[in-house]
Formats: structure tokens, C-alpha cells, sequence
């Protein structure tokens, strides 16, 4: 009985912590601070600065140019796009993975 409390009481913790957090994951909060202002909150593009711009849509196919699987997707975003998008040298291996993951999640919600 005592064990069932403590993991109660452990994924009830979790849930707090997600409520104080606003209930977003570590990879989209790294998105809002670093890629939403470009690539907009759903990854679509339609952002006064880069509204009609193919490249910032990240929603479509056409940023596979880049290379589409994951080790790609991180030297786009580790090494930047020359005059379009900055680098970002300075994400852990877990913030990257966290930020790719809240990105195909962006690709998935769109392609329904």
C-alpha cells in the first residue's frame, strides 16, 4: 500500500510540475524562445518577418533540402543558414533532441 502512495504521489509531482510549466514539454519551450518568432508557434511560417519565405515552413517537404532525418535537422540548427536563420551551437544533446521531437510533433499535428 505504502509503495502504490509513493507512486502516486510521485506522478502527481510530475503533473504539477507540468501544470507549473504550462503544461509545454522542454522542446517546445526551447521552440517558443529560439524558433517561433521565424518559423511561427506551429512551425508554419506565417510570421510577419518571414511570411511567403518557402524555407521557413518547416511544415511542408521542401526543408529536406537541409536533409530531413535527425542528424540533419541538427546541423541546420547547430550550424544555422547563411543570412536566414542563426546558428544555435550552444543546445545539449537532450535540448536537441527534445527541440526535434517537438518539431516532428509540429509536422504531425499539421499533416492531419
Amino acid at each position: 500500500m505504502n509503495r502504490r502512495l509513493a507512486v502516486l504521489a510521485a506522478c502527481a509531482a510530475i503533473v504539477a510540475g507540468a501544470c507549473m510549466a504550462g503544461g509545454r514539454t522542454p522542446g517546445e519551450r526551447i521552440w517558443r524562445s529560439r524558433c517561433a518568432e521565424c518559423h511561427g508557434l506551429d512551425a508554419r511560417g506565417n510570421t510577419p518577418r518571414f511570411m511567403g519565405n518557402n524555407r521557413a515552413d518547416l511544415t511542408d517537404d521542401d526543408w529536406y533540402a537541409y536533409g530531413g532525418d535527425d542528424a540533419g535537422i541538427e546541423a541546420v540548427i547547430r550550424e544555422g543558414v547563411f543570412a536566414q536563420m542563426p546558428a544555435n551551437p550552444d543546445l545539449t544533446p537532450a535540448e536537441m533532441r527534445e527541440l526535434i521531437g517537438h518539431l516532428r510533433s509540429l509536422r504531425s499535428e499539421a499533416a492531419q
